[in-house]
């Protein structure tokens, strides 16, 4: 098969020893190489930043945002449970990517959730939530 994984990796080592070999033929083709080293680099080592707490949405606004996100009674359960955001990721200019400890008033033990905001006009708007269970054993 033409795409076979020896075919596929025989082309690489070619690539890489002709750029070795002759790296002017990069840029006679269009290619500056120092400009793709740069671009690898910077996508290679670029992990997400935390932000300030600041500009973390709030507990209760996260708590809000959870049970409807949820589709949750807020009016039933919410005053009894409690959320509490312990960091923030940006993940790009208007998301970030949030881990909450969260104690619901149905359920006896507290959980964590992973949850990414999204900007509005005002305030973070819950587009994704995910429980993560910390103490699962490997494999599970």
């Amino acid at each position: 098969m033409i795409l076979d994984l020896r075919f596929l990796a025989g082309v690489a080592v070619g690539s890489v020893l002709g750029l070795m070999i002759a790296p002017d033929g990069l840029e006679s083709a269009g290619f500056f190489l120092p400009t793709i080293k740069g671009n690898i680099l910077g996508i290679s080592s670029s992990a997400p930043e935390p932000i300030k707490q600041a500009d973390w949405p709030t507990n209760e606004h996260a708590e809000r945002e959870l049970f409807r996100f949820a589709m949750w009674d807020f009016e039933t359960f919410g005053p009894k449970s409690e959320i509490l955001i312990t960091r923030c990721f940006s993940i790009d200019q208007l998301s970030l990517a949030c881990e909450m400890r969260v104690k619901l008033s149905w359920i006896s033990e507290e959980r964590t959730v992973e949850g990414v905001f999204q900007s509005s006009a005002h305030s973070w708007n819950l587009i994704a939530a995910k429980a993560v269970n910390r103490n699962a054993p490997a494999g599970s």
